[in-house]
């Protein structure tokens, strides 16, 4: 068994000689995104001949990790799931059609991984900045994996303001934007009918405010939404 105070004394000198060799110290922090309270919000949108299909769901889970003083060190991971069956385009007999078109009986989760940051405005977020980066990430949907770019839009905002007494901890805030073909997922929309209705593309817009709240504050922040909903969201 390796002695602990040997095993300190060779990560402290690594870490050194990183700093010494001008590589950022890595301090990597997650944010989680679960809204008691479905604040949090994707949408899709296909646009055809004949209509513009607009879907929605407030069930949206996942996390954010990253170091907020070096965006683009490579310490970046990012997951976001999202129910297929949760999504509601304004009519009932619809939402159902849209579920089986994505596969939701076999695959009932559309997962998005980020892969990469590619660019961001700003290496680091400061306080109430928002920082541009765009990227590529791998979307897992109808039982098909493809690696897909995405640009957002990111928002660092600390706790101890105003809004602390509405959400705990430390807050980021995500707009991310990206473009899902559907013929590359096996979406079925052929027909003479279907094709003006359903376009190729279905363009997406996840809003997320994720949170560090510890367990405690977390638990406090759920129960409140149990008691004014009757349940949380997620």
């Amino acid at each position: 068994m390796r002695k602990p105070g040997r095993w300190l004394t060779v990560m402290a000198v690594l870490a050194a000689h990183r700093l010494h060799a001008g590589e950022p110290a890595v301090a990597v922090r997650e944010f989680r995104i679960d809204d008691a309270w479905g604040r949090d919000t994707a949408e899709f949108r296909t646009s055809a001949p004949l209509e513009e299909i607009v879907g929605t769901t407030n069930r949206v889970t996942g996390f954010l990790k990253a170091d907020p003083d070096h965006l683009l060190n490579g310490a970046a991971s990012a997951r976001i799931e999202i129910p297929l069956s949760s999504f509601k385009t304004g009519i009932g007999m619809r939402d159902g059609h849209v579920a089986k078109a994505l596969g939701a009986e076999k695959h009932p989760i559309a997962v998005f991984v980020l892969e990469r940051i590619a660019t961001a405005s700003k290496d680091a977020l400061q306080p109430n900045a928002a920082v541009d980066v765009t990227g590529s990430g791998t979307l897992e949907l109808n039982g098909m994996r493809r690696s897909i770019p995405f640009t957002a839009r990111v928002t660092y905002v600390p706790a101890g303001g105003p809004f602390s007494e509405v959400r705990p901890g430390n807050l980021v805030k995500l707009v991310g934007r990206f473009d899902v073909n559907l013929d590359d997922f096996g979406v079925p929309r052929k027909g003479p009918v279907l094709e003006l209705q359903v376009g190729p593309e279905a363009h997406v817009i996840v809003t997320a405010l994720a949170s560090d709240a510890n367990p405690a504050d977390a638990a406090k922040y759920r129960e409140s939404a149990e008691r004014y909903l009757g349940k949380a969201v997620n």
